[in-house]
């Protein structure tokens, strides 16, 4: 086997983590009777739908009317820092509602969804006893995934073996040769996790070492899985033309608001291997400020890597079970839309 690795035998199939339903506060208000008699209306809500497509907006007026706070799910927002790169809301629109699991976390902590779920119920019951409605709002759909449903009990880090690896991908050409290893030992998770994703691509290359099984199937639920904790699920999407003109904004913004300056600040601070370093938009101005690319080819790779990660999320999403669609074209009418499911308990 390239690098000298050889997996361990497989083991038997994957155990489902369980949500953590000690929470009793929020476990009891997981579903409110609050609507019409007969009707459940479940306790928590999502927000979800590709980037560009107004999710932030959105939550914060809908946890304006209905009491409710925001809880962040998105992977690269959670990091110190790291603002205009992420989309991270502006501090107006973190006035005018309380919002949780932002800045949480150090660029050269490590941090896994484990950790976030764990953080995220905790929020979700301080949330819930003070009688406000959790709205979680996001695009990291893993980390939403390990808070409503668990997580399957992957083998943990090895740090032998995640060193090995390092020192593979410091080698010339070495990430691509990672992801090809990957892609032919776990063709599912070559397709699903991007070249650049680095840490991703590393840990997937782990669990298949220590445990002889391939990542995907430690991800994929058994059929037997946990009922998964009740939440009102809305999904914003726009035709696939507006789609792509406002990813396209979004990019532009980005680098007109300054995610180059931004990087070449966080980059005196942590290393070039921490790893929101390799997100989207980060990755491609790390190398404009090393010298490595023009800031227009920049632009257009980081475009590139959006779309692709917008069409990845739609398919997420399209798999999810009991998701409410409201198109976003709109925004004060996805709004009334999404306001109306809500409050008339058709969530």
């Amino acid at each position: 086997m390239w690098g000298g690795f050889q997996p361990a035998r497989p083991r038997g199939s994957p155990r489902q983590v369980r949500p953590c339903c000690v929470l009793s506060r929020l476990h009891r208000q997981l579903i409110a009777n609050d609507s019409a008699p007969g009707t459940q209306q479940a306790a928590l809500v999502v927000v979800a739908g590709p980037t560009g497509t107004g999710k932030s907006e959105l939550a914060v007026r809908l946890a304006e009317s209905l009491g409710g706070e925001i809880v962040n799910y998105d992977s690269v927002q959670i990091y110190r820092g790291f603002d205009v790169g992420s989309a991270k809301p502006p501090a107006a629109s973190r006035a005018r509602v309380p919002h949780h699991l932002f800045d949480i976390v150090e660029a050269s902590d490590e941090f896994n969804a484990a950790d976030f779920a764990r953080l995220a119920r905790r929020v979700c019951e301080e949330i819930a006893s003070r009688d406000k409605r959790p709205i979680l709002v996001g695009g990291t759909f893993f980390y939403l995934r390990a808070l409503l449903a668990g997580l399957p009990e992957m083998p943990g880090r090895d740090e032998a073996v995640r060193e090995r690896i390092r020192r593979l991908a410091a080698r010339p050409r070495g990430p691509e040769r990672l992801h090809r290893w990957l892609s032919k030992i776990d063709p599912q998770s070559g397709r699903k996790i991007a070249p650049a994703d680095r840490h991703r691509v590393e840990r997937a290359l782990e669990v298949w070492v220590v445990s002889g099984r391939p990542i995907s199937t430690w991800e994929r639920p058994p059929a037997d899985a946990a009922v998964e904790i009740p939440a009102a699920k809305l999904g914003l999407f726009l035709e696939r033309q507006q789609l792509v003109a406002a990813l396209d904004r979004r990019v532009e913004s980005m680098y007109a608001e300054g995610l180059i300056d931004e990087t070449r600040q966080l980059l005196e601070r942590y290393p070039r291997s921490a790893r929101p370093f390799g997100a989207i938009g980060y990755a491609e101005a790390v190398k404009v400020v090393n010298g490595e690319l023009e800031r227009d080819a920049a632009i257009e790779e980081t475009k590139r890597r959006t779309r692709a990660y917008a069409k990845r999320q739609m398919t997420w999403l399209r798999a999810e079970r009991n998701v409410q669609w409201i198109d976003a074209a709109d925004r004060e009418k996805a709004f009334e839309a999404a306001l109306r499911l809500l409050t008339e308990g058709k969530t």
